[in-house]
């Protein structure tokens, strides 16, 4: 049954969102003129991967809560706050890129592709262009985040709620930066030395979900139960939410993701996928998977035989298990908020949007 929201929905704020960023984009690159050519091309190859895809799920979560909680409020008033938000997650997305060496985005080329394409007439060395692209990528995610702190000085609500939305931010990219360093060192620390529950909080809810609802209920001065609410409610899908984001990483089609099906594998990225498939696979099992595992030159078979002893184990079975049951408590919380009927559909939908994504 589909679920249908009273407040905005995906399609609505996805536009609202675009246009915001297509003018901040048109300002970004006529002050980029200033520098010369070369900073607005950066700007540029950023807009256009940026444009590029995304449901723009973040800003809408921001947007619907804000609105949930205080209906008759203006959404252009917070409008930078949720692009605020989408900034974060891009320059997230461009700098995982760089660790896990992929070149493409959204069924595109990322900065780092973008720019070796645009670097090769210039420098022949294949090793010395990949580094030159890199660094490029690396400055476009730093120039996101010093914008996304930027955006939120310009929200029209008191001075003391934007600096409670401020001070959000700042945790939830204090935190994603250290999951996402626990999520690189877990594939060569020794087994069970980094909680795997542990990076999905802190590498995909913190900001993906804790970040967007409670900057958005805490701007509409929501209850402050109903934030606690949303908070925890934000780490259960967040979890889910980065389960399922492991099995698109090894199962997902990528014209329909716009995410690689071979990065973490060949990378070696330790999942629960992978920790459910070491403790249901057989010595014979556990062998050719090795041969594969966290081995860059991994070729499309080698990766079809993984998927198939993943699969052949039970281990995705468990992963998806895991995943419903997320779904179902996440479910169950919402009847807590103080929130009417009709305005709690837009968590349910949430809920099914996050954590029932197309494969």
């Amino acid at each position: 049954m589909q679920i249908v929201s009273t407040t905005i929905d995906t399609a609505t704020a996805k536009q609202l969102v675009d246009e915001y960023i297509g003018g901040y984009f048109n300002q970004r690159i006529n002050e980029a003129a200033q520098l010369g050519l070369s900073y607005v091309r950066l700007w540029q190859s950023i807009e256009n991967l940026i444009l590029a895809g995304g449901k723009r799920l973040r800003p809408y979560m921001l947007l619907a809560t804000y609105q949930a909680y205080n209906p008759e409020a203006k959404l252009s008033d917070i409008m930078p706050a949720a692009v605020a938000h989408e900034l974060i997650h891009s320059a997230m997305l461009i700098h995982d890129d760089i660790i896990d060496r992929d070149t493409m985005r959204y069924g595109v080329k990322n900065i780092n592709g973008q720019y070796n394409e645009h670097y090769s007439p210039f420098i022949s060395d294949a090793n010395e262009r990949a580094h030159m692209s890199l660094s490029v990528a690396l400055l476009a995610g730093d120039a996101l985040i010093a914008d996304a702190h930027m955006l939120l000085r310009k929200i029209n609500r008191p001075t003391e709620l934007i600096n409670q939305a401020e001070a959000i931010l700042n945790k939830e990219i204090f935190e994603v930066i250290g999951g996402e360093l626990l999520d690189v060192e877990v594939a060569f620390l020794p087994k069970g030395a980094i909680s795997l529950d542990t990076i999905a909080i802190y590498k995909t809810a913190s900001y993906s979900f804790v970040g967007p609802l409670t900057t958005g209920a805490v701007l509409a001065q929501a209850p402050e139960n109903d934030i606690a609410i949303l908070k925890k409610l934000s780490i259960i899908v967040g979890v889910g939410y980065q389960l399922r984001d492991d099995l698109i990483g090894v199962f997902g089609n990528p014209a329909i993701t716009g995410k690689s099906n071979a990065s973490d594998i060949k990378e070696g990225k330790r999942t629960y996928l992978v920790e459910m498939f070491e403790q249901c696979a057989s010595e014979e099992q556990l062998e050719r998977f090795a041969a594969v595992f966290h081995h860059p030159t991994a070729s499309n078979d080698d990766l079809e035989m993984v998927r198939g002893l993943l699969t052949k184990t039970g281990a995705r079975a468990a992963v998806e298990q895991l995943v419903e049951e997320k779904r179902l408590r996440a479910v169950s919380m919402v009847s807590s908020l103080s929130l009417n009927e009709d305005a709690k559909q837009l968590y349910f939908v949430l809920i099914e949007q996050s954590l029932n994504r197309e494969m």
